[in-house]
């Protein structure tokens, strides 16, 4: 394995032919000195390792797919797991009907996580971990780029069907907890605003809470 300590690596000729040979000469410095590469050992006067000249005249790739890898590259597109799909940049396979992330920033436990969170078909997941109840589990946040007046918000959450257009069929947005489908707050494709049963219509907030206070009134002479 190579060493990850002081392991800065500069290349100073790198020189590629047609059939993805690389050929790699005047590196300094250097990995561990037992990698099986490594030629013409030298030491400077602090008694550093570099090495003279390395050779890793290998081919790299073999129809668009990193030899001994399961890592595609096609016209500056990755693909991970399969050939990059329509015009992604980077691409990762994640297979139907399994719980499975595919991308994670953190220490392995607590951290943002990407993946499929379904186990029947693919729904995407979006998880942030925090590391105790003193941090939040996600963020979003949204950066303007000036102190101008604006009437577009500052950051969106757009449904939509699959030809683009706007919902006429089910509920935008919903706010649950521990429950997939016992929501807490639910917006629907009008705009309406349910929380907890409470229906708030698309009125102003002084209508609203007028037709509520008159709601609260009629409950109460039912009570007494």
């Amino acid at each position: 394995m190579w060493n990850s300590d002081n392991n800065n690596l500069l290349l100073n000729q790198i020189h590629r032919s047609d059939q993805y040979n690389f050929f790699v000469k005047e590196l300094i410095p250097a990995f561990d000195n037992d990698n099986k590469n490594l030629k013409q050992l030298s030491r400077d006067a602090n008694g550093n390792i570099f090495w003279m000249t390395l050779d890793l005249s290998v081919n790299i790739l073999e129809n668009n797919k990193f030899k001994n890898t399961n890592i595609y590259y096609d016209k500056g597109r990755i693909g991970i797991g399969r050939f990059p799909l329509f015009k992604y940049k980077v691409d990762i396979a994640i297979p139907k009907n399994t719980l499975m992330t595919a991308v994670h920033i953190g220490d392995g436990s607590f951290g943002f996580s990407l993946g499929n969170g379904a186990t029947e078909g693919f729904i995407p997941e979006i998880i942030g971990i925090g590391s105790d109840e003193n941090d939040a589990g996600l963020y979003f946040v949204g950066i303007a780029g000036n102190n101008k007046t604006s009437n577009i918000p500052l950051i969106l959450f757009d449904g939509r069907n699959t030809y683009n257009n706007k919902l006429t069929n089910r509920p935008i947005l919903g706010v649950t907890s521990g429950k997939y489908n016992e929501y807490k707050l639910l917006v629907d494709y009008n705009g309406n605003l349910t929380i907890n049963d409470i229906i708030l219509e698309n009125k102003s907030l002084k209508e609203t809470i007028i037709e509520l206070k008159k709601e609260i009134e009629f409950i109460k002479t039912k009570i007494t």
